[in-house]
C-alpha cells in the first residue's frame, strides 16, 4: 500500500477543497433556506425566531462542509485533522491576544462612531436566551470558517508559496465567501479581504488556530450580540445595546454592520502591521519561507 498523496500540489488540494465546499454549501443552503422561508423552521416565544432560523442553517450547512474537509484532510491529504493547528499548549496567550485585538478594534471604532455623531444607544434590552442561542451560533462560525481557510486552505497553499502569498490568496477566497451577504458594498469587501490577513497573521507564523479562532468570535459576538451591529449583513437582533447609525455607509458600515466601515479598515490595518512587527522579531528568525510537508517513507503491502 503506497502512503504517496493523491494530489501533490498544496496549493491544488486547497483550490478544489475550496470550491468542492461552496458547490456542497450551495447544495445545502438553498433547500434549507427555502425552509426557513416557507415557516418550516423556527424560534419559540423565549427564542428569537431569526436568530433561532440562522443558528439552525449554520448547523445544517456546516456538517456538510466539515464532512468534505475530513474527507479531504485524511483521505487526500493523507493527514491528521489535529495537523491543522489545535494545540492549546503554549498557544493560550495568542488565542487570548486575538479576543483582545478583536475587542480593542470594534471598541475603537464604536467611539469614533459615537463621538462623530454617527452612532446613537436609545436602549438597552438583555434577552439569556437569546444570548446563549448566539453565543454557540458565533463560536460555530468562528471555529468552521477558520478551520477551513486559515487551517485547510491556508495550510495547503503554504507548502507551495511564499506564506505572504498564501495568507493574500487565502484572504481572497475568504472574501469571496462573503460576496453573497446582504448588504455588500465596495468597503465591506474590503474590510473582509483584510480581516483574512489579520486573522492568518498569527497563522502563517504559528500554524496555529486559536489566535483566528479567538478573534473570529470576539469580533462578531461583541459586534451583533453585544453592541447591536449587523453582522457581515446578518441581521439577529440580540445586541444587548440598541443603537442606530447615520451618515454615509462608508464611515457607518450600513447594513453590512460595522465590517463595512472605513473605521473597520484603518484599524485592522494597523492591528496587521503591529502583529507582523511582534510575530516576525517573534518567530522569524526561525521560519523557512513555505511550510514543509514531513517526509514521508513509502510503504508497499
Amino acid at each position: 500500500m503506497s502512503n504517496r498523496l493523491h494530489v501533490k500540489q498544496g496549493w491544488l488540494r486547497a483550490l478544489l477543497f475550496f470550491f468542492v465546499g461552496v458547490i456542497v454549501s450551495g447544495s445545502i443552503a438553498t433547500p434549507i433556506q427555502t425552509l426557513i422561508e416557507s415557516g418550516g423552521l423556527g424560534g419559540s416565544h423565549t427564542v428569537n425566531k431569526s436568530l433561532l432560523d440562522v443558528f439552525l442553517f449554520y448547523v445544517v450547512n456546516y456538517i456538510g462542509i466539515l464532512i468534505c474537509l475530513w474527507y479531504f484532510r485524511i483521505k487526500i491529504d493523507e493527514e491528521s485533522i489535529f495537523t491543522l493547528g489545535f494545540k492549546w499548549k503554549g498557544f493560550s496567550k495568542d488565542a487570548f491576544l486575538g479576543a483582545g485585538v478583536a475587542i480593542v478594534i470594534v471598541g475603537v471604532g464604536t467611539l469614533l462612531l459615537y463621538s462623530g455623531g454617527n452612532l446613537k444607544i436609545y436602549g438597552v434590552n438583555f434577552n439569556i436566551l437569546n444570548l446563549l442561542v448566539s453565543i454557540l451560533l458565533f463560536i460555530l462560525v468562528a471555529f468552521v470558517e477558520e478551520v477551513v481557510i486559515r487551517g485547510y486552505v491556508l495550510i495547503n497553499l503554504m507548502e507551495d508559496m511564499n506564506r505572504w502569498l498564501a495568507l493574500f490568496i487565502s484572504a481572497i477566497l475568504f472574501t469571496l465567501m462573503h460576496l453573497g451577504n446582504e448588504g455588500v458594498t465596495l468597503v465591506s469587501d474590503l474590510n473582509i479581504f483584510i480581516a483574512g490577513i489579520l486573522l492568518g497573521v498569527n497563522y502563517i507564523y504559528t500554524k496555529n488556530l486559536w489566535f483566528a479562532i479567538f478573534f473570529h468570535f470576539a469580533w462578531n459576538f461583541f459586534q451583533g450580540s453585544i453592541i447591536g451591529y449587523h453582522v457581515s449583513g446578518m441581521t439577529i437582533d440580540t445586541g444587548i445595546m440598541e443603537i442606530s447609525t447615520t451618515g454615509p455607509n462608508e464611515i457607518t458600515g450600513g447594513f453590512f454592520g460595522f465590517e463595512g466601515s472605513a473605521f473597520a479598515a484603518i484599524l485592522q490595518l494597523i492591528a496587521i502591521i503591529s502583529l507582523a512587527i511582534y510575530y516576525e522579531k517573534k518567530y522569524g528568525k526561525t521560519l523557512i519561507k513555505s511550510y514543509k510537508r514531513p517526509e514521508r517513507k513509502v510503504v508497499n503491502a
